[in-house]
């Protein structure tokens, strides 16, 4: 197995970012184009682009396999996100760590108070990683995906 390293997105290259949102699981596929406009990966990768200075990119090896980060929604509440490819599994470990050791902190030391994502009903990986972190479940939103689906709030309280 090769060794994980997590590279902050302004100190990599944007095709790396470009990468993993175009060779996405397919259930992070399935998570992330029901709740944007479209279905364009490049669309998904030009955002994480643009989010200040809080996003990551974990490599398997040299190959990118995961993009993690957060991205301030209104003062005090952030919202977290992560994706990746089927290499998932070969950075989940430096992934866990990095956000135990380090985005945690870091968010609480930005001043916030709550962060959150929502996960589409289904992605049983997902939500297992992000229990595994600490994170809780609030009440399933019925029909919240552009396509109705459902998906499940999870949220980090300070």
């Amino acid at each position: 197995m090769s060794s994980a390293v997590l590279v902050p997105v302004p100190d990599t290259s944007p095709a790396a970012v470009h990468h993993v949102a175009a060779n996405m699981r397919e259930w992070d596929r399935k998570e992330i184009f029901a709740l944007r406009w479209d279905d364009d990966p490049r669309s998904v990768a030009n955002d994480v682009l643009r989010v200040p200075g809080f996003s990551w990119v974990a490599f398997s090896g040299d190959v990118p396999a995961a993009v993690i980060g957060a991205a301030p929604a209104w003062p005090g509440v952030w919202s977290v996100f992560a994706f990746g490819t089927d290499d998932f599994s070969r950075v989940a470990l430096a992934l866990t760590k990095h956000v135990r050791r380090f985005m945690v902190p870091a968010l609480k030391n930005q001043g916030a108070h709550r962060a959150q994502c929502h996960s589409i009903e289904g992605h049983e990986d997902a939500h297992r990683w992000l229990k595994l972190l600490g994170a809780h479940t609030e009440p399933m939103i019925r029909g919240f995906g552009r396509g109705r689906e459902n998906f499940i709030p999870f949220v980090w309280e300070a």
